[in-house]
């Protein structure tokens, strides 16, 4: 499985730029991964980040899963999980 990762910093690299992901028109209803990368109170943070999400956005539901550490990357089988059942996804992270 391979993912394309796009690069805020603000320079150019040396690939051709790819676009961004369709926004969503809302959040209303949707579900939304929350991916814990393992940062000490990275779960207080997303915790709020969800509190905020549901309240405020009216998200329906959330998938929250974890990385193994902040080291490593999230195994594929969680990556695909989601990506299948959200219709987006935030990955979190807190000091």
């Amino acid at each position: 499985m391979t993912d394309d990762l796009l690069d805020p910093v603000g320079f150019e690299s040396a690939g051709p730029p790819k676009p961004m992901a369709k926004r969503l028109d809302s959040l209303s209803g949707k579900t939304i991964g929350i991916l814990d990368i393992g940062f000490p109170n990275g779960n207080l943070f997303l915790d709020r980040v969800e509190e905020v999400l549901r309240s405020k956005y009216g998200v329906a539901e959330f998938v929250r899963r974890a990385k193994p550490s902040p080291a490593r990357p999230a195994d594929d089988e969680v990556r695909r999980e989601l990506i299948e059942a959200c219709d987006a996804i935030v990955e979190g992270t807190s000091s």
